[in-house]
């Protein structure tokens, strides 16, 4: 018997190659990875920071690492943004190749009822009462703030834009297993409105605050068969400046899968899921194995993430410091240099860079090998605060954004991103900052623009209030500021006179305090417009002419000022002028702590309510002893001048005795033995006498 032959398996079906570049017209492709890899969702959405803007005006082609074409969808572009893009991910696979500038006709997604997609609108700033009327005014808004995927419907704050009137609208797709009765109750500030599949399930219209909601006030409850269900959410916000509270909406359930009331939070999981993928690499045709030339493209491609920020105000959009990580794709083995439009320059595939300020900004990309150029790319980008932040961290300045803008140069800023840097500087406090800016911001004052006034007025306000050791430097920023703002050509608007006035009000005061210049304060007053002044700056502008009064010697005009604005000593001005004693008593201790900022704080929050307290003796020698103890002695030694027609009985050996110091100090020594021949006569028991004595012996 023959061996029996057995006959080989059959050849299993091959698979065509998947080809490593499909065939197209798209010059360029970004390699796409999932963030989750097995863990398959119908829809997911990349952000693409794209090369040429011009590519969103042809279709996106996605397909799958084997070949098979998905569809997709751009859910949000804005020029100088990275594009948000849906696409279908239902096959689970890895990687998908994202075709740029392709002439393929689209292949859209289909409905991807999946996850949860907000957009925004500016809002009406009106109550809104109704589906009706919500609806209208919804689709009368034409300005949209954004569009996005969020993590459900758990909303605190406006993530497109600054917080303002606006209109939010959620679509978010949730499955049903089984027949169930669905319980809704939303939460929100102001109007509301919850719709199941086209149906109004609950509303709560009108303005008011969540806490009214959080129990569960507002709800109502809907039939559901199994399948897909569509859940949609309208809010109405209506920005309140009064009560500085955010935007809010979300939303609790009970029913199916949630046996209990939960607040469908993030990671719930009531939501239908969504993927999230990540760019890996950007590749040119002409660039890849075995394949012909492509159509032109950039060599290179800039992703760009907004990472830090130090920013003034949460509804402030134009002012900050913004941090952006950027990178170099695809990689490259040679030297990669980016020039930013502030004046920097750095290299390094991989960066991190800081922006004086917010802003359609420019870049230029760089590569070289030794003395070859191996391409390069201009890219204008949009450059702003990251908004959802704000709802957890408050506007700060990082010391490490300072350290920064430190080690700069800023001859190389603009004018408009050294206003920037003055608004930040000014509303943080930071002298260090101002210092090093405020030669060339002075100099450059003319090429400010007039919006950005106001912030350097704010700087100077600081300086000349706040920090006394810089006087000089706040006197030179606000003689800049009162020639920008009254020396152009032309008629002033009223913001440069509103701000020029203040300015020489601010000025007229600081020079009053550090120099016997009366006539200057004087010719500063009258160029105020007393009329652009706000009431604050009028009793200001007031208290300073009875301050010029007593530094001309004139007591009785000055006293006589002082109690005008004061008022009577009876009633509740009585008891006031016993809180203000106790204050003037409370600046004492802080002194003896060495809490200079409290000191200060209390003796200006006195003088403010009582102007005639200045001529107390209490008061004055408090004020005279912080001026001396903050290291001013020029300041101190004017005032203690100012002050010997005034304390002639109380204190008068202390002023006596302090004024002999400041005297010496300031080399003017007939005023201090002039001084210290008073003390010792009118005083010789007295402990200031006794310490005289012994401080300037053979001076009596």
């Amino acid at each position: 018997m023959a061996w029996a032959q057995v006959p080989p398996p059959p050849l299993a079906p091959t698979t065509p190659p998947v080809p490593d570049w499909t065939i197209s017209s798209a010059p360029a492709r970004l390699v796409i990875g999932q963030d989750q890899p097995g863990k398959p969702a119908p829809v997911s959405w990349v952000t693409l920071c794209l090369p040429d803007a011009n590519w969103l005006n042809l279709p996106i082609r996605v397909f799958a690492d084997n070949g098979t074409a998905v569809g997709s969808d751009l859910l949000w572009t804005a020029p100088g943004e990275p594009a948000t893009l849906l696409f279908d991910s239902s096959s689970g696979a890895k990687q998908y190749k994202i075709y740029l500038g392709s002439n393929w006709p689209a292949l859209h997604l289909d409905n991807p009822k999946s996850g949860v997609i907000l957009e925004s609108r500016a809002g009406n700033g009106k109550p809104i009462n109704s589906l009706n009327d919500m609806l209208q005014a919804w689709n009368q808004s034409t300005t949209v703030y954004g569009r996005g995927v969020v993590e459900s419907l758990f909303e605190g704050g406006h993530r497109f834009g600054p917080q303002g009137n606006i209109f939010e609208h959620f679509q978010g797709w949730f499955d049903v297993a089984a027949p169930e009765h669905l319980q809704l109750a939303t939460i929100s500030n102001d109007a509301s409105f919850i719709l199941v599949d086209g149906k109004e399930v609950v509303e709560w219209p009108g303005l008011h605050d969540f806490h009214q909601g959080l129990q569960g006030e507002r709800q109502g409850a809907v039939d559901l068969t199994p399948g897909v269900h569509l859940l949609e959410c309208y809010n109405a916000f209506v920005q309140d400046k009064d009560r500085h509270r955010p935007l809010l909406c979300c939303l609790a359930a009970n029913g199916g899968a949630l046996p209990q009331w939960t607040m469908l939070m993030p990671r719930t999981g009531f939501f239908r899921p969504i993927g999230h993928a990540h760019v890996v690499d950007y590749q040119l045709e002409s660039n890849t194995p075995g394949t012909g030339a492509g159509g032109s493209a950039p060599a290179y491609a800039i992703d760009w993430l907004i990472n830090g920020q130090s920013v003034i105000g949460p509804d402030v959009p134009d002012i900050g410091l913004i941090s952006v990580q950027l990178t170099c794709r695809p990689q490259t083995t040679g030297t990669v240099t980016w020039t930013f439009d502030d004046g920097t320059t750095v290299q390094g595939a991989a960066v991190q860079h800081l922006f004086p300020r917010p802003g359609m900004r420019t870049i230029r990309l760089s590569v070289t090998d030794g003395t070859k150029d191996l391409g390069s790319l201009v890219q204008t980008i949009s450059i702003h605060p990251n908004w959802t932040q704000l709802t957890t961290y408050p506007p700060q300045l990082t010391p490490a954004h300072l350290t920064d803008l430190m080690g700069r140069d800023p001859a190389t800023f603009s004018a408009s991103d050294l206003a920037g840097c003055v608004a930040v500087f000014g509303v943080f406090k930071s002298s260090d900052g101002l210092l090093k800016i405020l030669p060339v911001v002075c100099a450059r004052m003319k090429e400010m623009p007039e919006a950005d006034l106001p912030y350097i007025q704010t700087a100077g306000l600081y300086l000349a209030r706040e920090d006394w050791l810089h006087f000089t430097e706040a006197s030179q920023l606000l003689r800049a500021l009162v020639d920008r703002c009254f020396c152009s050509t032309g008629q002033p608007s009223p913001q440069r006179v509103m701000v020029g006035s203040e300015a020489r009000l601010a000025l007229a005061q600081l020079t009053l305090k550090v120099s016997d210049h009366t006539d200057e304060v004087k010719s500063l007053m009258d160029g105020v417009n007393v009329q652009a002044l706000t009431g604050e700056e009028h009793r200001a502008f007031n208290i300073l002419r009875a301050d010029l009064a007593l530094a001309k010697g004139d007591v009785a005009g000055a006293r006589k000022q002082y109690q005008a604005l004061t008022g009577a000593p009876s009633g509740p001005d009585a008891r006031s002028s016993i809180r203000r004693t106790a204050r003037i008593g409370q600046a004492r201790a802080f002194l003896d702590r060495k809490d200079f900022e409290a000191v200060e704080n209390a003796l200006t929050e006195v003088a403010w309510q009582a102007p005639i307290e200045k001529m107390s003796p209490d008061w004055a020698l408090t004020r005279l002893r912080l001026y001396q103890e903050q290291g001013l002695p020029g300041a101190a030694y004017l005032w203690a001048t100012r002050l010997m027609p005034v304390i002639a009985e109380s204190g008068r050996s202390e002023l006596l005795f302090r004024l002999t110091d400041l005297a010496f100090s300031q080399g003017h020594d007939d005023v201090a033995k002039q001084a210290v021949s008073e003390l010792l006569q009118k005083y010789p028991y007295s402990e200031e006498a006794a310490q005289a004595k012994e401080k300037w012996p053979g001076k009596e």
